[in-house]
């Protein structure tokens, strides 16, 4: 029960269901699932070891918030560890299972809502990574990516960035399978600067 409810609370913060800041009271969501106190604290200690919710004194549990600060940071990492990865991924293993991140790239084109749409996404950036041969990074990459969700949503949302995002998959690609590593890893740190820079312009004009 408290994997069901985590899941669910999960994909509503993720999706701006419930907003960042929003005070998550325990006997609201009991009352949602049907359940009583012990498996919705349970969920709210996991959400919150993901990062997704805190807890303040006196106040209980609350949504963690949207910030700028933070997207930025989300985004410094990603440009980081995800370079590393596809850097390290071109030099020393056999790199990227290129029919997965073509079919993520066309997952992609042919999505029809937001969800498949991030799906597609992260799977595209996870097909060039050699997954496998990086457990560690990866596992970071994983978390880092769980609240970079919340902020790309924004983008997507809110301008026309699908197009754009998806012909930059498709560059990095042909880079990768060609073999040009340094193009490649150019690309790829493009594509999430840029990306970052919206997010956080985004995010600014809502908070203003």
């Amino acid at each position: 029960m408290s994997d069901a409810i985590a899941l669910q609370l999960r994909n509503d913060i993720l999706r701006g269901e419930i907003s960042g800041g929003e005070r998550l009271r325990q006997d609201h969501i009991a009352e949602r699932f049907g359940a009583s106190h012990v498996p919705v604290r349970e969920a709210l200690q996991k959400l919150g070891a993901e990062g997704l919710v805190l807890f303040q004194p006196r106040r209980g549990a609350m949504v963690a918030p949207l910030t700028m600060e933070d997207a930025q940071e989300i985004t410094d990492m990603r440009v980081e560890l995800e370079c590393l990865a596809l850097n390290k991924a071109m030099t020393l293993f056999p790199v990227a299972d290129y029919e997965s991140a073509q079919q993520a790239i066309l997952k992609g084109n042919q999505s029809e809502d937001l969800d498949q749409l991030m799906i597609a996404n992260w799977d595209f950036h996870r097909s060039i990574y050699a997954v496998e041969k990086q457990p560690r990074l990866m596992k970071s990459l994983d978390e880092l990516w769980l609240h970079n969700e919340r902020y790309q949503r924004l983008v997507f949302e809110t301008i026309p960035y699908k197009l754009k995002s998806q012909q930059e998959h498709a560059d990095i690609l042909t880079a990768v399978e060609a073999g040009e590593r340094d193009q490649a890893v150019d690309l790829l740190a493009k594509h999430i600067t840029e990306g970052g820079v919206m997010m956080t312009q985004i995010l600014g004009d809502r908070l203003s």
